[in-house]
């Protein structure tokens, strides 16, 4: 940024500089014009007048004398003396001699002084007077070159000048735009990294002193604002994603035992089933009823029917595994999926551990109480791949357990007895 300022300034210094050289150039040579064709004028005048005894007196020495001193300068370039009828009767060259004057053209006397600019010379024409009667006239022709020659000088003095002056000017003017201009580059800095990082907590430097502090101060308090929004809406969205997530608790989480819902467990047995038959593993699933819970309940009240659910349910997590998942899927039944369980051995082993667990007694109100269960079990894919008829054969395996005597457990197999009722877990 400092060299595109510098680079501006010192383009519009020069432009300025350009502008007061060229003005300055033409008023310099107008005013030099001027007093160059005055001291012409001054010189023939002087030269007429001094000629005019001479010349009454027809003494070419004393004319010749004056004409050689007047032109006894060097810009002088020719000089021309005529009599009463327009006669040339002296002549000077450049080479300050005087000459013949047969090369001389007559001339018509005038009455007045004048001075004609040329390109090159003056020329400069003064009567001689007697009186008021003209008894001749003087003609000097005087170079130009002085006045060209102080153009070219005060164009070599006033080129450098000026630009030493530009060069001076603009880095003068640079580091002054740029010392008053620092408060507005900070604040770029700052707002470069705001949007860069998107840290609001970021503050610009003040300088309370300097005549464009409060643009830092105010774009502070915008920060600050900036800051608190963000703030508060982080903290909303915190606050809804914590909402969100204890909505998603309440839909798929029961609120007794906080075992995964009815609803959660359709879902979870749906990706547990795909993932057995994708990978070649063994999955099971358990139905677990819990035998003659109603009555337990209408003796003892729902309060204690709660009790035991809920004593029910952390025994049943204490013999799983951590990869399985125990849901409560009704009143009194649970569910329990098993994924990759490995070999049938293994949910046997299982099965027979949770039907112990609930065996052991409860202590409730004082009383001591025993409990039993029947649990069901089928396994994917030995007994079915499709999520339907999976939830039937375990209900089957349920069905079987309880006919068996209750608090048992049994393995869905094909020689097991159709149950003619709808499966009670159907999606």
């Amino acid at each position: 940024m400092a060299k595109r300022i510098f680079r501006k300034n010192l383009q519009a210094i020069a432009l300025a500089m350009l502008a007061a050289l060229i003005l300055g150039l033409v008023l310099s040579a107008y005013l030099l014009q001027r007093n160059l064709r005055s001291e012409a004028l001054y010189k023939s005048d002087i030269l007429a007048s001094n000629m005019a005894d001479a010349m009454i007196a027809n003494d070419m020495r004393q004319l010749q004398s004056l004409l050689l001193n007047a032109t006894n300068t060097p810009d002088m370039q020719t000089a021309n003396v005529y009599d009463r009828h327009g006669q040339p009767i002296l002549a000077w060259n450049p080479q300050g001699q005087l000459i013949k004057t047969s090369g001389v053209e007559a001339t018509t006397l005038l009455r007045h002084h004048t001075v004609d600019f040329h390109p090159g010379s003056f020329n400069a024409i003064s009567p001689v007077l007697s009186g008021t009667t003209v008894i001749g006239q003087v003609q000097l022709q005087i170079s130009t070159w002085p006045l060209y020659q102080h153009i070219l000088l005060f164009l070599l003095i006033a080129a450098f000048l000026s630009v030493f002056i530009t060069v001076l000017a603009a880095y003068w003017l640079t580091n002054k735009q740029l010392r008053s201009m620092q408060p507005i580059m900070e604040l770029s800095v700052i707002a470069e990294k705001v949007a860069t990082l998107g840290d609001y907590s970021l503050r610009a430097p003040q300088d309370p002193e300097h005549e464009l502090g409060s643009l830092n101060m105010h774009f502070n308090l915008m920060l600050a604002r900036m800051e608190a929004w963000e703030n508060d809406m982080q903290s909303e969205a915190r606050e809804r994603r914590e909402a969100d997530s204890r909505l998603a608790i309440l839909n798929n989480h029961d609120s007794l035992t906080k075992l995964p819902n009815r609803h959660y467990f359709h879902r979870l047995l749906s990706n547990c089933l795909e993932d057995a038959v994708t990978n070649n593993e063994i999955a099971a699933l358990m139905f677990i009823d819990l035998d003659h819970f109603k009555g337990l309940s209408e003796s003892f009240g729902y309060d204690a029917g709660d009790l035991i659910l809920a004593t029910m349910a952390n025994r049943l997590c204490g013999v799983l595994r951590s990869t399985d998942t125990l849901c409560r899927v009704d009143g009194d039944e649970f569910a329990a999926i098993m994924p990759n369980v490995g070999s049938l051995e293994v949910v046997e082993q299982l099965a027979d551990r949770l039907v112990k667990a609930i065996n052991q007694p409860m202590t409730l109100r004082g009383q001591q109480i025993l409990l039993s269960a029947s649990v069901g079990v089928a396994c994917c894919p030995l007994h079915a791949k499709e999520q339907r008829l999976f939830l039937h054969h375990a209900d089957i395996a349920l069905k079987a357990a309880k006919a068996a005597g209750r608090n048992t457990w049994r393995l869905y197999n094909k020689d097991l007895p159709k149950t003619s009722q709808a499966v009670q877990l159907s999606i």
